[in-house]
């Protein structure tokens, strides 16, 4: 029988509204854990004190005196000193529902690799301060199908037919040393954009299962969102990862992290687009080859815009985040 041992981290930055939310999700779970560790990265709003005053022995309580950006730097101190050989994560404001790790197990249970399983993801929902809420883009994509278990290559694919990162940070487990290896978390190099380059990184070491059934929130209305704070006027993390795979990736792989690079960047120039006009730096090493029209769309909104053609962008725009 499967024994796991579920560490979960929690970053913890001027939370406190919401963190007591997200650890009585975890200590509501069906499946137990082994500890939550949670690191504060400087909080002033007394979020510290208020995880120190819960006084459950299952929570790991550990300071940094620097905010890092993305919380990146407190993720990989948490998986630096758990103990268990799974890691959990969960954001500080966002929830799980109570069968969240259940569903983690029974989808490792599935995996005829297990040996090469290093990350389970699942199913999450979007809930908007309207009360409106939608569904992640890869539970969209598969609906009613069960997991899969994806190798890097196979990965990559379904990266780029659903639009995005299949997996997302609140609603992923990985294993422990699967974590280390890949190099963690990039603290020293990004602000934004560096769990999907956690999730590329680990990917290419292993299998990745998706099981698209729904078991956590994002909340669209927390305090101090990492989203909120940070500016995507920058090259995408990313883009250094999928630069050093291409060096020695076979020709197939190499087509696919192409196509990624040019995904995320195109998705990130668009974000920008919205305050800014979009730095040709950006976008630099974009492979027109692969994505030409989107290519042209870059060049244009490096230069000025009338404002007539900024409106039609714009509609475009929309409209096609309607259709994903």
């Amino acid at each position: 029988m499967l024994v796991t041992k579920f560490s979960v981290v929690i970053p913890l930055f001027n939370k406190r509204p919401h963190v007591g939310r997200a650890i009585q999700s975890v200590l509501a779970q069906t499946v137990g854990v082994h500890e939550i560790v949670v690191v504060d990265d400087g909080s002033s709003d007394g979020g510290f004190e208020y995880v120190r005053g819960l006084g459950d022995v299952r929570i790991k309580l550990h300071q940094r005196n620097t905010p890092g950006p993305g919380g990146y730097a407190a993720r990989n101190l948490g998986i630096e000193v758990a103990s268990g050989d799974w890691i959990a994560f969960l954001d500080a404001d966002d929830e799980w529902l109570p069968h969240h790790l259940e569903i983690v197990e029974q989808t490792m249970r599935m995996c005829d690799r297990p040996n090469d399983l290093v990350c389970v993801g699942t199913g999450f929902r979007i809930l908007f301060p309207s009360g409106r809420e939608e569904f992640d883009i890869y539970s969209r994509y598969r609906k009613e199908g069960g997991p899969e278990f994806l190798d890097f290559e196979q990965l990559l694919a379904t990266w780029l037919v659903v639009g995005g990162a299949p997996v997302w940070t609140s609603a992923t487990v990985c294993r422990r040393d699967a974590l280390i290896a890949a190099g963690l978390f990039p603290a020293d190099r990004c602000s934004r954009g560096g769990d999907k380059d956690m999730w590329l990184r680990i990917a290419a070491l292993g299998v990745t299962a998706i099981n698209p059934v729904i078991t956590a929130t994002y909340f669209k209305d927390s305090i101090n969102m990492v989203t909120s704070r940070t500016t995507v006027h920058a090259r995408h993390c990313i883009c250094h990862s999928i630069e050093a795979m291409l060096l020695q990736a076979k020709p197939a792989i190499a087509g696919l992290l192409r196509k990624t690079y040019n995904l995320e960047i195109f998705k990130y120039c668009i974000h920008s687009v919205k305050t800014t006009r979009v730095d040709k730096a950006i976008w630099r090493g974009f492979y027109a080859s692969e994505n030409p029209v989107q290519y042209l769309v870059l060049g244009a909104l490096s230069n000025s815009l009338t404002d007539g053609i900024w409106r039609v962008f714009l509609r475009l725009r929309s409209r096609a985040l309607k259709r994903h």
